[in-house]
């Protein structure tokens, strides 16, 4: 069975996210900026010897750079054709071996599970984020293993949904709608990488909000075990009560970001280790 929405995958035919101008732009951005710098927690278990799976790779951005910066042996899967296409171009151009395949991660099969398997902003937008990660957990990462997961937050994520959906109703065009995100969000030179940013949080066709708490439920019941969370900025978990209740003030830090006109998508990450003794389902 799978979750995978054909909506989604019609609107991303039509503009990946973060899709540059052109492959050579894409890889010239990798080559200058390690995007692997914001994972510091990732890092440590990405060596020459790691067999790294992306699942939902999109335009290749992470897995690539991955590849590029650790030379792990990195495979990525998208249900999308035409953003795999301009990550394999974007390989090319980085003389990288990193291999992309169409699958639905649902019905994707490996051959052996992996040692690391990343999925940044995917199962959010399939209609069971639970099954999603469920899924990852159980049949694509190895005993020992790691999974790093990103996911739209629900504290975090509504202020911002709510200010845009206000302007939508009150009749504000695409266009007005577009200009007010690229001011919250000036790091985005590139012309059509911002359009694909602004497409992705602000047009999707489908997405869901989550919270750590209800990850960790999902983590518990798949044999997986809290490493490292962004809700305490990768800090040491002293606490998972205390990060619960930090993770509440994630509205508060949305709706002040909103009032100075600066960008916070609401989006959180969990690092987590698959106990040796369990198995796939």
């Amino acid at each position: 069975m799978t979750f995978a929405n054909p909506a989604v995958l019609e609107f991303y035919k039509e503009l990946p996210f973060n899709y540059q101008e052109s492959a050579a732009e894409q890889a010239r951005a990798i080559r200058e900026r390690n995007s692997l710098d914001a994972y510091p927690p990732l890092i440590p278990y990405l060596t020459p010897r790691t067999r790294v799976l992306e699942v939902g790779c999109g335009t290749g951005w992470f897995s690539n750079s991955i590849a590029h910066y650790q030379r792990c042996s990195v495979v990525g899967i998208d249900f999308n054709p035409i953003a795999l296409e301009r990550a394999r171009a974007v390989a090319e151009a980085l003389s990288l071996s990193t291999e992309f395949r169409v699958e639905d991660l649902f019905l994707y099969e490996p051959a052996q599970p992996y040692d690391v398997v990343v999925s940044l902003g995917v199962l959010h937008h399939t209609n069971d984020c639970h099954a999603g990660m469920k899924r990852v957990f159980e049949r694509y990462v190895a005993p020992g293993g790691h999974a790093f997961i990103g996911l739209y937050h629900e504290y975090g994520r509504r202020p911002f949904l709510d200010h845009f959906e206000a302007m939508k109703v009150g009749g504000v065009s695409e266009e007005k709608m577009f200009a007010r995100y690229r001011r919250m969000n000036p790091q985005l030179q590139d012309d059509v990488q911002a359009r694909s940013w602004f497409r992705d949080q602000v047009l999707h066709p489908h997405e869901t909000q989550h919270t750590l708490e209800e990850v960790l439920e999902v983590m518990d019941r798949s044999g997986m075990e809290l490493v490292s969370t962004s809700i305490n900025r990768f800090e040491p978990i002293r606490s998972v009560k205390d990060l619960l209740e930090q993770e509440r003030g994630y509205r508060e830090i949305a709706i002040q970001r909103l009032q100075d006109d600066r960008y916070f998508p609401g989006f959180f990450l969990v690092l987590s280790r698959k106990k040796n003794g369990a198995g796939g389902a």
